[in-house]
């Protein structure tokens, strides 16, 4: 607690001392004032019963001596009222009475005279049970109210003067009333020296009562009944008792302004002595500012020692601080290398493993646990295992010799070698170890960090497979072309023969059959470069059906003709897919089936069927059960896989082949295209019964609407002047020769670059451009890219390998017409007809 809330608490105890002395005082002043009072009221009480005892006492002298009366005997007898009027009229002229009856035996009024200043009173009858009760109390005083009267009545019977003792039957009955009007009042209240009121309600004592009188009594007025009927209230003021008043108020007044002003001197004293040094010396305390008491310094008191004793703090504690902040932060520090150590170890996407300088294991990371197949640390740790240990027998001199070469303060950097884990499974891994020395930078641990090379040896694999079907592709792409430009010759020399034979219908059927072998090796073509082509994915509603048509011919071409191909389709629904995609499931699963039934050969049967979910209850519980799913299987006859492996063969780069004969992804990369259209994939086989894939694919709700073929307008002949260039020589004199024969005008280049320079020297010589794409130093689109600098004329282009690419580039110059070879030189003819034509037409317009 404070020192200064400790004062307040003393000032408060000692308050609380003055104050109970003060409240005594007062309660004994007080009470004297109570007793002094009392005693007042008492006497001043007695001396009121004692007045209304003589006035009660006079006024039942004077009944008696009206009521033992002889001539009053007589009054009642003969009722004589001049006798009554000179006789009784005086008691309420001469006497201070207000009322005088007479009352015969039998309760008639005889004689009634009042008093003139109070009204309402000659009104006033007795009652009967009065006068009755007169038979045994001989004489009564009470009290009675009357209309809004007070007043006390004397009444008894008549009796003769020698009948003192009332033991007669009364002649008669008086009463003589005194009514307590304001007169009466104020006689009353001059005799006694008070304030009298008369209420004839319970008078309640107000405020105002005290301001003016210190003394109020009262007096209840009782009726013959015994029931108060008003009350008298006596008021008066002592003055005695007035000053002992003041006097006990000045003497409080008087202590009350001593105590404070004890207190007011007490307290300056001590915040000035006490207080206002706590004050500097908590704040300096407080804000760690030793300059704050600086004014204590001077002062010959203890104070004085305490601000010395403060300044000495404030320089140790500075000194503390100091050294606590090199402390902490050399803890902060340390603690900040332990957590990125421990981050490290946790977080490090390599194993970390921590030995002895003998090999034994001290902590691994989890990326350890991971990389050896085991649970938890202490199964390396707990029995103490040594590094060796991850090494195979093969490489365990190897990794014996690093540790030796550790030990003498070399490094190992990016070592490749295999390592084991604790199930026996081999992985590449790449290695770096160093050496972790003590404070006194002797050796003391090794350290080995090791990163599983597995994932990578597999991106390595993949890398070279893509390439090599990138490779296929391209070499696929360049073959196509050259193999389009011999078929497109073959095909253009046959149908220009066929023209010429005449009515020779046998050689003209033979040459109608050649023309037809060209044209399925110009499909086969096609197909090859969709297969081969990297192209963005198309997914749209394709018939399943159509695209495995089209893919038997390259099934065929693609293996043995030994294999027999059984084909069974019978759903023509459609489904949503890529039909490249398609087309390589197909030929994967066709060149796993060929594999498999080597060296005998065997059958091929593909399937397709529509069959509802429901029927595929237990196959997956992905399976809609309410739609609807196209059924593809391929089953060949080959050797059949064995069960223990049958689950892993849609796992990639799992493969049964030979070294050199598979990559392993074929299966794996069906069962991604087929899963990716929410479709299925499962494998039924025992071996030497051969193998059945089963493919399900959702069946679409699409619907084909069949767009009506729209005929080919045959356009007239135009005369025009062609050019026509392409490198190999051959092909551009057939198509130049079919030109010729349609009735062009055609100057046929095998160097783009000397059709360039021709057209450059006449643009207006030439009516329109036919040239081939694959053209070496300056292919199709740039020759037509530099022609259209000079002259906006219309051109054909022509290629035997058409991809997005080439398809891009042709568009960006807004090339007229783009054709793929094989072309037949009617089909040229016809394209250069239709663009002469519309070009007449437009200059035309």
């Amino acid at each position: 607690m404070r020192i200064s809330q400790r004062l307040i608490i003393l000032f408060v105890v000692i308050t609380i001392g003055f104050g109970g002395f003060s409240y005594l005082f007062f309660h004994i002043k007080r009470e004297e004032s109570r007793l002094y009072l009392e005693s007042d009221t008492s006497q001043r009480r007695s001396t009121i019963d004692t007045i209304f005892q003589l006035k009660t006492g006079n006024q039942m002298s004077l009944l008696d001596n009206y009521s033992l009366w002889d001539d009053m005997v007589y009054y009642t007898i003969t009722h004589d009222e001049s006798w009554a009027k000179k006789n009784l009229s005086p008691l309420t002229t001469a006497f201070p009475y207000s009322l005088v009856q007479v009352y015969d035996t039998k309760h008639h009024l005889l004689y009634n005279s009042s008093a003139k200043p109070i009204t309402g009173l000659e009104n006033f009858i007795i009652e009967s049970e009065v006068l009755d009760s007169l038979a045994t109390k001989k004489k009564l005083f009470y009290n009675t109210r009357h209309n809004s009267t007070i007043a006390a009545i004397a009444v008894s019977g008549i009796h003769a003067s020698a009948d003192t003792t009332r033991s007669n039957p009364p002649f008669g009955y008086l009463l003589i009333a005194q009514a307590w009007d304001y007169k009466y009042l104020d006689e009353l209240a001059q005799s006694l020296n008070y304030d009298i009121r008369i209420s004839l309600i319970e008078p309640v004592t107000e405020e105002e009562d005290f301001i003016h009188y210190n003394t109020k009594i009262q007096r209840p007025i009782k009726n013959w009944y015994d029931k108060t009927i008003a009350w008298l209230v006596f008021y008066s003021s002592n003055p005695f008792l007035n000053e002992l008043r003041v006097l006990g108020n000045l003497i409080i007044f008087g202590t009350m302004g001593f105590i404070l002003i004890f207190f007011v001197i007490q307290f300056v004293l001590i915040q000035q002595w006490i207080t206002s040094p706590l004050k500097l010396i908590s704040q300096s305390l407080k804000d760690n500012n030793p300059e704050i008491i600086r004014p204590i310094d001077s002062r010959n008191n203890e104070f004085a020692d305490i601000a010395s004793l403060i300044e000495r703090f404030f320089i140790q504690k500075h000194e503390l601080v100091l050294e606590i902040e090199e402390r902490i932060h050399a803890e902060a520090l340390l603690k900040d290398i332990e957590e990125q150590t421990r981050k490290i170890l946790l977080t490090s996407p390599e194993s970390i493993i921590v030995t002895d300088l003998d090999g034994l294991i001290l902590t691994a990371n989890d990326e350890t646990l991971r990389l050896v197949a085991v649970d938890y640390e202490a199964d390396l740790t707990g029995r103490n295992a040594s590094i060796l240990e991850l090494a195979p027998p093969e490489n365990n001199a190897s990794l014996r010799s690093i540790i030796q070469d550790l030990r003498q303060g070399s490094y190992i950097k990016n070592l490749e070698i295999t390592l084991v884990d604790a199930q026996g499974q081999h992985f590449p891994a790449l290695v770096s170890a160093s050496v972790i020395s003590d404070t006194n930078n002797k050796a003391s641990k090794l350290v080995f960090i090791t990163r599983d090379l597995s994932e990578l040896k597999s991106l390595e694999m993949k890398l070279r497979q893509a390439q090599k079907m990138e490779s296929i592709g391209t070499l696929a792409g360049g073959i196509a072309h050259d193999f389009n430009n011999i078929i497109t010759i073959i095909a253009g020399y046959i149908a220009l023969s066929a023209s010429k034979i005449g009515n020779h219908s046998d050689a003209e059927e033979d040459l109608d059959e050649a023309l037809k072998a060209c044209l399925r090796a110009k499909n086969l073509i096609g197909k090859i470069l969709t297969f081969s082509r990297q192209s963005e994915v198309s997914v749209k509603p394709i018939v399943l059906a159509d695209i495995i048509q089209d893919a038997i011919p390259m099934i065929r071409a693609s293996i043995p003709s030994m294999i027999n191909i059984v084909t069974d389709i019978s759903s023509f629904s459609y489904t949503v897919a890529d039909p490249n995609e398609i087309q390589q499931v197909l030929m994967n699963l066709s060149s796993n089936s060929y594999h498999a039934m080597r060296p005998e050969m065997g059958t091929l049967s593909i399937s397709l069927e529509e069959i509802h979910g429901f029927e595929l209850i237990d196959l997956d519980p992905k399976v809609q059960l309410s739609s609807d799913y196209l059924h593809l299987s391929f089953c060949d006859t080959g050797r059949g896989i064995q069960p223990d492996i049958i689950t892993r063969i849609f796992d990639p780069y799992f493969s049964t082949k030979g070294i050199g004969e598979g990559t392993g992804l074929g299966l794996s990369i069906v069962h991604g295209i087929i899963t990716g259209y929410h479709g299925f994939v499962h494998a039924i086989s025992s071996p030497g019964e051969g193998c059945t894939v089963h493919i399900y694919l959702p069946v679409s709700d699409h619907v084909d609407t069949a767009i009506p073929a729209i005929d080919k307008a045959e356009y007239p002949f135009l005369p025009a002047n062609l050019m026509m260039v392409d490198d190999e020589a051959s092909l551009a004199e057939l198509f130049s020769m079919a030109l010729r024969d349609a009735g062009f005008n055609v100057q046929s280049f095998s160097d783009s670059t000397e059709a360039l320079r021709v057209f450059s020297d006449n643009p207006k010589a030439f009516d329109l451009i036919i040239a081939d794409i694959a053209m070496p130093i300056l292919d199709g689109i740039q020759l037509a890219s530099k022609i259209r600098l000079l002259r906006n004329i219309p051109i054909i282009l022509y290629t035997g390998f058409c991809d997005i690419h080439i398809q891009t580039r042709a568009e960006d110059i807004q090339i007229n017409k783009l054709l793929n070879k094989p072309i037949l030189p009617e089909e040229l003819v016809r394209e250069v007809k239709e663009l002469v034509y519309l070009k007449k037409k437009r200059i035309g317009s």
